[in-house]
């Protein structure tokens, strides 16, 4: 529908307007939508799983973006809840358990996270997040906003026939991580109720929990209270109960042995930028030591590191980087940057990011920096603005 496409720029132009921003932020672009499959799905054959992904999202989700940040961020701090933020997180939660092996996992998977959000659920987020933290009604604003949402096809607008108005939670949108993070930090409100505060976790769609060993018609109930608080949110999820190992995010963490290690997903291969490629090379440079730091800290020791580099060692020739990983426990990692870090004041820095491409030979940023330094003297009104402390390069990917 023309008309919902007008009304929608024509209210993101006020807020625009109200927030001085009416000069920086475009129209919705109409983007063409379109789907993929999950063919990493059992029975995708049968089935046909596809995820909708729509690339025409509303500028104004940046400032949502920014202000759901704050508010998981300020949230974190006032309540003590397991709302994840990565695989580091969830590794400390795990080292945390006492008694593993009396212990059992219950993994659950809420189904099609992101659409099934409705507005009712948000608005119980955003009021459970009140009950915390304050959050001025203008932002809730943005934030309903930001929700507004066109399918194009064609040049043509649509909107979901199950959905009321054009409120939705899309795949791709600026800030629908942020508002699953706001989401689930409610879900968790109500879960803890069930299991236990510090037993519960989530990350985005992805939950976890512990519960002392439990015999089977015990856990079978565990398992429909809990499939219960999420039916009672509107939302579906799949669960599996008394469980030792599971596999996690990108790690597989088990009860029985006290150790977590590197997960890859069944017919999953790591793949990596070639050393050759045309990108900046500081970035190919680092890539080796970063996955060897991101494999040290996924692993529990050194033999779990070892059993699990050949994979990921292979991934980095094939790419033709030469690096040979080698592990270094995370402790011995923690203490040496804590030896060399300082204190550094915080600068208000003016970031010049030109594409890099190795055909060109002129050294853009270099020539950038000797214009500031020419233009903006010492002496001059604005060098304190457009100095060598406030100006920096950084090239970006083409």
């Amino acid at each position: 529908p023309d008309g919902a496409y007008k009304k929608i720029n024509t209210e993101a132009r006020t807020i625009a307007k109200t927030l001085k921003l009416d000069d920086r932020m475009e129209t919705m672009a109409q983007a063409q939508a379109f789907i993929t499959l999950k063919d990493h799905k059992e029975n995708f054959a049968d089935k046909l799983p596809c995820r909708l992904i729509n690339p025409a999202k509303p500028e104004m989700g940046v400032v949502s973006k920014k202000i759901l940040e704050n508010i998981t961020c300020a949230l974190r701090r006032e309540v003590t809840t397991n709302l994840w933020k990565n695989t580091a997180s969830v590794i400390e939660w795990f080292k945390s358990i006492d008694q593993k092996p009396r212990h059992t996992f219950i993994v659950f998977d809420i189904v099609s996270f992101y659409p099934s959000i409705t507005e009712d659920l948000l608005r119980k987020a955003l009021d459970f997040a009140q009950e915390h933290i304050r959050i001025d009604p203008n932002d809730i604003d943005i934030i309903m906003h930001a929700r507004k949402s066109l399918l194009f096809n064609d040049s043509q607008a649509w909107i979901k026939k199950d959905k009321d108005g054009a409120f939705d939670v899309t795949m791709g949108s600026y800030d629908g991580a942020e508002v699953c993070e706001l989401v689930g930090a409610f879900i968790l409100s109500k879960l803890e109720l069930v299991l236990g505060r510090k037993n519960v976790g989530l990350y985005r769609d992805d939950g976890l929990s512990v519960v002392k060993d439990t015999p089977g018609p015990a856990a079978d109930r565990l398992r429909k209270d809990i499939v219960k608080t999420f039916q009672s949110l509107g939302l579906e999820i799949t669960i599996d109960v008394n469980r030792k190992t599971v596999n996690y995010l990108d790690i597989t963490m088990s009860l029985a042995t006290n150790t977590f290690q590197p997960y890859i997903k069944p017919n999953s291969t790591p793949m990596y930028i070639n050393a050759d490629s045309n990108h900046p090379p500081p970035i190919l440079k680092n890539i080796p030591a970063s996955i060897n730091r991101r494999l040290c800290s996924i692993s529990c020791n050194e033999k779990v590191f070892r059993d699990a580099a050949p994979v990921y060692q292979g991934a980095l020739a094939t790419s033709g980087h030469s690096m040979t990983l080698q592990y270094t426990s995370t402790d011995q990692e923690k203490t040496g940057s804590r030896s060399g870090t300082k204190r550094k004041r915080v600068r208000k820095v003016i970031w010049f990011t030109p594409p890099f491409s190795q055909s060109v030979r002129t050294n853009v940023g270099g020539e950038f920096l000797k214009l500031a330094r020419r233009h903006f003297p010492k002496g001059s009104r604005l060098h304190q603005i457009f100095n060598s402390s406030t100006l920096k390069v950084s090239y970006s990917c083409t």
